[in-house]
């Protein structure tokens, strides 16, 4: 008996719903709430940048004075609880003080900013002008080495040839002052003038300057947070003193009392926690 031979073109093949191109198996089609497929790289998020001011703080203020405006709607209250008119006007006072401070710590902050960018062009240029002095140095050695001549020859010793000038301030200015000596000295090539040397000796000159500058911005910009965060530490205290006495006048709880409280920040169902 002959066996049964298929003839293939009367097979038909069913591809399944569930195969792709290569006949591997096909996801199903995401919904249009199926998140996007991920790539195994995650996008970065940008990075956060300090503010000009200190959010927080501004928030206290802005509380503070609310408050006070609060207090300043109730004197016989505030009375009755030793918050005289004269005391509610101090409060005023260091609001309006504190709001100066934090004014100037954020320009102070700018002038910091604006300090470190010229110290560190002014330095850019004195390393520059040294680099030059060191590459006249090593021209005149190449210069006066190419007879062989030991007695004639022009030694870099000194000149700090591959080494870090600008490691810090204090090595800038020993190098510089290292190098400017010796150029003056050894007569290099592009700095014969006493006009080439007292150039680079001007800008080593600028450079302490705007190092000084710097440094006395820095402590400024330090100071003026000192004192509004010392402004600010007073100012929550008189806050806080002016909030317990609305809290004992206007008592939590009690339905007519909701809309007063609610002007000096107190929660409407409890007392304030200390």
């Amino acid at each position: 008996m002959k066996p049964h031979h298929l003839n293939n073109h009367h097979v038909r093949h069913h591809p399944s719903s569930h195969s792709g191109p290569s006949g591997s198996a096909e996801l199903p089609p995401a919904s249009p709430s199926s998140p996007p497929p991920t790539t195994g790289e995650e996008t970065a998020a940008p990075p956060r940048t300090r503010g000009y001011f200190n959010q927080s703080q501004l928030e206290d203020l802005d509380l503070a004075e609310s408050v006070l405006a609060a207090a300043r709607a109730h004197p016989a209250e505030m009375t009755d609880r030793d918050l005289t008119t004269e005391w509610l006007e101090a409060c005023a006072a260091v609001i309006a003080e504190a709001r100066g401070r934090s004014t100037g710590t954020g320009q102070s902050g700018t002038g910091s900013k604006k300090a470190t960018t010229s110290a560190a062009a002014t330095a850019r240029s004195l390393v520059t002008a040294l680099k030059q002095i060191q590459s006249a140095a090593k021209q005149k050695h190449w210069m006066l080495a190419e007879d062989g001549d030991p007695a004639t020859s022009f030694p870099t010793d000194g000149y700090l040839i591959g080494s870090r000038l600008d490691a810090s301030r204090a090595l800038l200015l020993q190098s510089a002052d290292a190098l400017i000596t010796r150029a003056a000295a050894d007569s290099l090539p592009g700095f014969r003038t006493p006009e080439k040397i007292t150039a680079v000796e001007t800008l080593l000159h600028h450079y302490r300057a705007t190092e000084d500058s710097q440094q006395d911005a820095v402590r400024g910009k330090e100071l003026s947070r000192i004192d509004r965060d010392s402004l600010l530490h007073t100012l929550n205290h008189r806050r806080a003193a002016i909030q317990h006495a609305a809290d004992a006048l206007w008592p939590p709880a009690i339905e007519e009392n909701r809309p007063v409280r609610k002007t000096f920040a107190l929660p409407l169902n409890r007392t304030l926690g200390l």
